[in-house]
């Protein structure tokens, strides 16, 4: 088993104030949150997070695992982080740190694999205040490997900033963790184990916290968030637990923006859009629905739980609420037997829906997953070159979506980034990046964090619009 590999060459040192973690995390906005999470409690231990791994007396990769490309992208960074910094202890986390434990290990530049079901006693297993780890191997005591651990009731972190302030303008809190979908293509129930949620207290007091610290705006995040409260039993009877939820975070007084990061499509429910459309001047007018496919005989061949009708249909329902709304969704050409007609037709269903944006994840095998062992598997050109097609139209939708808004008066919540001409970034509600006149963006000016109405111009040579006439 993965957690008897020793490791008896783990450099052992006794930290001070003057010890340094560097910190990479690969993947989704949940790891996002994980890395910050796991970046505070080094913090908590006297380390200061730096921004290169050469600096680095303790090295963690947090990983994602989505696809094998991710994998590779993972093993690559261990071997060059090594290169860099010989001396630093290399901590392999994350979902691929969980999926195939084994394997990280054997690698001679990994020091420590510490996975998800582990992550909450990250800094103990490591020693990171002592120097000395607990156990003198490379992956902690209990860990399984994936084919005999389906689905792991491992612990999430709730903490996301302890520094938060407003020069923040935008702060993740996860609210679930976990999936108990199994889709034929997916190891996130093996990656992140079944579903759980946050207590809501919790999540409020996380909320009211980053609000009096100031940050503009919540991003809602999780696995399966819509899955939120149905394991709580001060949700117990609730048939719509996470428009409850949602319900309530938008009363916490001094809320700015609440945006909502993914959805699957059947929890697009009337009574949720109901909620959203009575705080319209604070939800963020962005849905990310998951579709996958368009085509009914790959999504029931991909275990998904609807149908095109259905996704069209809450689509539908979400226009007639927010006619300005920007809808995004994840597809996955390549699936297992997928024919050039199924995958036309996904196409097709994409434009005619009006789509605006996609994120585009070509099929890769994934072991222990359903699809793994299916017919049909497609050669690996005919993948890339789907997915070329559907990134092709993606821009298509993203310019065609923007251009409506040219000339139109946008609220936009500037970021920290200035370029060159002096430009500072921003982002709409409905999910447009903007950037500032030239000069708008300079000190004096339009600070991060900062909001106000703005009268779009057009696109510049980025592909970004640009906004004039702006008030704050």
């Amino acid at each position: 088993m993965s957690g008897q590999i020793e490791n008896p060459a783990t450099p052992t040192r006794t930290p001070t104030g003057t010890q340094k973690v560097f910190i990479k995390t690969l993947g989704c906005k949940v790891n996002t949150f994980d890395g910050h999470a796991i970046g505070n409690q080094f913090r908590a231990k006297g380390y200061t997070v730096v921004d290169s791994p050469e600096q680095a007396d303790v090295t963690v990769l947090n990983t994602c695992s989505v696809t094998s490309a991710a994998d590779r992208e993972a093993r690559y960074l261990i071997r060059r982080y090594r290169r860099e910094n010989p001396d630093t202890r290399m901590v392999v986390t994350g979902c691929y740190a969980q999926t195939d434990s084994a394997r990280l290990a054997a690698m001679k530049e990994v020091d420590f694999v510490v996975p998800n079901e582990a992550k909450d006693r990250l800094l103990d297993f490591i020693g990171a205040e002592t120097g000395h780890a607990d156990t003198g191997r490379k992956v902690p005591d209990g860990v399984k490997t994936v084919s005999e651990n389906r689905q792991s009731h491992f612990k999430s972190s709730l903490v996301l900033f302890d520094d938060a302030s407003s020069s923040q303008t935008r702060a993740f809190v996860k609210i679930q963790d976990g999936c108990n979908g199994f889709c034929a293509y997916c190891l996130i129930p093996y990656a992140r184990g079944a579903s759980r949620s946050v207590q809501a207290e919790q999540a409020f007091n996380e909320i009211k916290r980053l609000i009096d610290a100031g940050t503009p705006e919540v991003v809602l995040t999780g696995i399966h968030i819509g899955d939120y409260g149905r394991d709580l039993d001060s949700y117990a009877g609730d048939a719509e637990p996470f428009a409850s939820f949602v319900e309530s975070i938008m009363q916490i007084p001094g809320l700015g923006r609440l945006r909502i990061s993914s959805l699957e499509p059947g929890e697009l429910t009337r009574e949720l859009l109901e909620v959203l459309k009575r705080q319209e001047d604070k939800f963020c007018q962005h849905f990310h629905l998951p579709l996958q496919s368009g085509n009914d005989r790959v999504l029931k061949a991909m275990r998904r739980t609807y149908d095109t009708a259905g996704y069209e249909a809450a689509v539908t329902a979400a226009r007639e609420h927010f006619p300005d709304a920007s809808f995004g969704a994840d597809v996955i050409p390549g699936f297992p037997g997928e024919t050039e007609e199924e995958f036309a037709s996904t196409m097709d269903f994409i434009e005619r829906v009006g789509l605006s944006y996609l994120h585009v994840f070509p099929y890769s095998l994934r072991p222990n997953t359903t699809a793994a062992r299916m017919p049909g598997h497609l050669p690996q050109e005919i993948v890339k070159e789907r997915a070329a097609r559907l990134r092709a139209l993606s821009d298509k939708l993203a310019a065609r979506y923007a251009t409506r808004f040219i000339g139109e008066q946008v609220d936009v919540l500037w970021e920290k980034d200035v370029d060159a001409a002096g430009r500072r970034s921003g982002l709409t509600r409905n999910y447009l990046q903007v950037v500032s006149a030239s000069g708008a963006g300079v000190p004096g000016g339009l600070e991060a964090g900062m909001s106000g109405i703005c009268r779009v111009k057009g696109f510049t040579d980025s592909g970004k619009l640009l906004v004039l006439n702006c008030s704050t």
